[in-house]
């Protein structure tokens, strides 16, 4: 016999994500956007949730200096440093 619980993840609302990563809510939509970070599921039209084990996971791969999303941040980091500055 399963167990019930064994197929349930914990979810994350937006304000818990940014409570344990400190950034806006706009680049964490952004970085959504451009799936460097994972992505959130829809529950209602105007709510999302992140999945905490993902979230986590996002985490450790940040840190290690070898993996493919560590090096995608990189490379992400470096356009945004090269991009021309807009003259007023």
């Amino acid at each position: 016999m399963s167990d019930e619980n064994e197929d349930v993840r914990e979810m994350l609302t937006a304000e818990q994500v940014l409570a344990l990563i400190p950034i806006s809510r706009t680049t964490l939509f952004r970085l959504e956007r451009d799936k460097v970070f994972p992505k959130g599921e829809a529950i209602t039209p105007h709510r999302k949730l992140w999945f905490k084990d993902e979230v986590i996971a996002w985490q450790r791969d940040l840190r290690d200096p070898t993996s493919a999303l560590s090096q995608a941040v990189r490379v992400r980091n470096l356009k945004a440093s090269t991009r021309p500055s807009k003259e007023v």
